[in-house]
């Protein structure tokens, strides 16, 4: 039996005819749009109403484990995205609608891993088969509602902007309703704005934003009102709305959204603050998940192969799943305190013969080293066009010089190879010491890859200890003056821009711009045209390779960058 109203508000709750009613829900990002939508979208599940989420950027998936992350969610079928239950099949627009149609349950629909031009015509394909199966009650939920119906699309919009008008202007003739949402009011498409039954309006700030919101509101309220709703948008405190149905409701009113009983998959990553990683998630029963593989994949492939193909990416989704719940048990038991536990110890005299076996270990290692840099032939060299690691293409910036030679038996040099000749220029051109931040990132290497040249650099006596990293006076009689000036400015950056890939790149120049500002995960999304999810790695081979600290550049690589462009 559904419930008697859906409880968004501690002073606001909606009949369940909603369900096939026009919601327009507005806000400036990080304000609450996505969680307002999330607290409507749990009322409905919970009431036994089907509902779809289509959800471009992949922030719906939380609502299948609790707020904490440690119990389940709601059941709620996951199709496509890193945390399907079923992938989303190719070309697979109209067979999802019929799926919703005919199974009448809860679905997200996940389209982060398709291309833009890939989820238009998934989502014109899927609303119109939906409008024109469909005659039961259903709720449709489109997050970033602009990006299907843009105010200026161009002209192969205009089908998509027709079945996307049709579901929001005639769907409830046909049992259909549709909550869209955006950030940008502005740029949505008049269509689709106009035909709002009900509009929750968040915290906006943009001038055209406020005033699209305010034309709105006009229509149908009086000057008095409009007035005090355009005077409060930009200041409203996050979760703090107006709800203004004027026709249906009657109300105009502000509220304070309930918080949510399922997790905020869609929070902005917090500077500092510990990520929390679900551990626990509704159960999707294995039989109905092979029942509906079976539908969605028969009329594409047809036979076995597509369900066991279905079949195999749900194992994978419940072993992602899994991964994700071990890995915040791990972070559990590392937050926990230290236990002290004693241990015996050597005792001095002991500690001082192992150091004298020490140096004498040492002793011998030099004197191979030696011996085997007499013995080795020269390397071939490399030209400066072959693809290579970041070390190689480091050293067409930095050129590893040969060393002096030395008499006879004198442990210098003979034995470098190219990564030791090269941080032993670097660190020579910094009388003062430099940190190995700074050694990784003039130096080309990768501060794991730095690991060895520089512990052999220490055993040999030509670099010390500690940080700032020194050069010894023996490394500097090693290396003399036979090195070429390290890049700076542009010429720096340049090198490391060569050493990476588009994504990384993108990343890197974004974060530069903005240095000494931090750029979240978010604002970094909108300025890169990447996708948060798709952001994971190339954020993460930066981080490794000390090039980005939390979401700053290096502060090294971004003085040079500064420096450049003042020049």
């Amino acid at each position: 039996m559904a419930k008697a109203e859906l409880r968004i508000s501690p002073d606001l709750a909606f009949p369940v005819d909603v369900v096939t009613e026009t919601l327009l829900i507005i806000a400036k990002r990080g304000s609450g749009k996505t969680h307002t939508a999330s607290v409507l979208v749990e009322e409905m599940v919970r009431a036994g109403l089907p509902v779809c989420v289509i959800d471009p950027i992949g922030v719906w998936w939380g609502l299948r484990s609790s707020a904490d992350g440690t119990g389940p969610g709601l059941l709620v079928t996951i199709l496509g995205g890193e945390h399907a239950d079923l992938p989303l099949p190719g070309e697979s627009g109209a067979r999802v609608a019929d799926l919703i149609i005919d199974e009448r349950i809860p679905v997200v629909i996940d389209l982060s891993g398709l291309s833009k031009t890939q989820q238009r015509k998934f989502v014109c394909d899927f609303m119109e088969r939906l409008y024109h199966r469909n005659r039961d009650p259903l709720h449709l939920v489109v997050d970033e509602a602009d990006l299907f119906a843009p105010l200026r699309g161009a002209r192969e919009s205009a089908r998509l902007l027709g079945a996307y008008e049709d579901i929001v202007r005639r769907g409830r003739a046909r049992g259909l309703g549709c909550t869209s949402i955006t950030q940008r009011p502005a740029v949505l498409h008049t269509d689709i704005r106009s035909q709002a039954e009900v509009l929750i309006a968040l915290r906006l700030i943009g001038t055209h934003d406020v005033a699209a919101i305010d034309e709105w509101v006009r229509l149908h309220a009086t000057d008095e009102e409009a007035r005090e709703v355009k005077a409060s948008l930009p200041s409203l405190p996050v979760g703090t709305a107006w709800v203004w149905s004027p026709g249906w409701l009657e109300i105009l009113a502000r509220v304070k959204i309930r918080q949510r009983l399922t997790f905020d998959s869609s929070a902005t990553p917090k500077v500092g603050q510990r990520r929390i990683i679900p551990r626990a998630f509704a159960p999707v029963d294995p039989g109905d998940l092979e029942r509906l593989a079976a539908q969605l994949g028969e009329s594409e492939v047809g036979g076995k192969d597509a369900v066991a193909a279905q079949a195999d990416s749900s194992e994978v989704a419940r072993l992602r799943r899994a991964l994700a719940a071990a890995t915040a048990d791990l972070r559990e038991a590392q937050a926990r305190p230290a236990e002290r536990v004693e241990v015996p110890t050597l005792a001095p005299g002991d500690v001082a013969a192992l150091e004298q076996a020490i140096t004498g270990l040492r002793d011998i290692a030099g004197s191979l080293e030696l011996a085997l840099g007499r013995a080795a032939r020269p390397a071939p060299s490399v030209p400066k066009s072959a693809p290579g690691p970041i070390r190689e293409v480091a050293e067409t910036y930095i050129s590893a010089p040969r060393p002096p030679a030395s008499p006879p038996g004198e442990p210098a040099g003979l034995a470098l190879g190219k990564a030791e000749r090269t941080v032993l220029a670097v660190l020579a051109q910094f009388p003062e010491g430099c940190t190995r931040q700074q050694l990784a990132v003039l130096s080309g290497y990768s501060p794991t890859s730095l690991r060895n040249p520089l512990g052999r650099l220490r055993t040999l006596g030509l670099a010390g200890k500690g940080d700032p990293i020194l050069i010894t006076d023996a490394g500097r009689d090693t290396i003399g003056d036979d090195y070429d000036a390290l890049p700076t400015g542009q010429a720096l950056v340049q090198h490391w821009m060569s050493a990476l890939g588009k994504a990384e790149r993108t990343v890197l120049g974004i974060l530069l711009d903005a240095w000494p500002a931090p750029v979240s995960r978010a604002e970094l999304a909108e300025r890169s045209g990447y996708s948060e999810t798709s952001l994971r790695n190339p954020l993460g081979r930066l981080r490794t390779l000390d090039l980005v600290h939390d979401w700053t550049a290096d502060e090294t690589l971004a003085r040079h960058a500064k420096e450049a462009q003042d020049a």
